[in-house]
């Protein structure tokens, strides 16, 4: 599962750090399963999503937060058995 948390200004001051942070709980059968990658910019803010923004598999998520994360990561790799 590609993970792709977004560390530029706005997200970052809106609480990326503790995204990443809260990967960290994760088991770690389910770290190993993650290909985490940051970016400086998804350019969607301007589009009306919120941040902090993370991109799962090609998909965006707004207004995350560690707890959101971690149950959107959970429910795909079930989602995924």
């Amino acid at each position: 599962m590609e993970i792709e948390i977004c560390v530029g200004t706005t997200c970052h001051l809106m609480g990326s750090s503790t995204l990443i942070e809260a990967l960290n709980d994760l088991s770690k059968d389910i770290k190993e399963s993650l290909e985490l990658k940051y970016s400086l910019c998804f350019n969607t803010c301007y589009e009306k999503m919120k941040p902090p923004i993370v991109k799962i598999d090609n998909e965006f998520y707004q207004d995350m937060t560690p707890e959101k994360l971690k149950d959107i990561i959970l429910n795909l790799v079930k989602n995924k058995k």
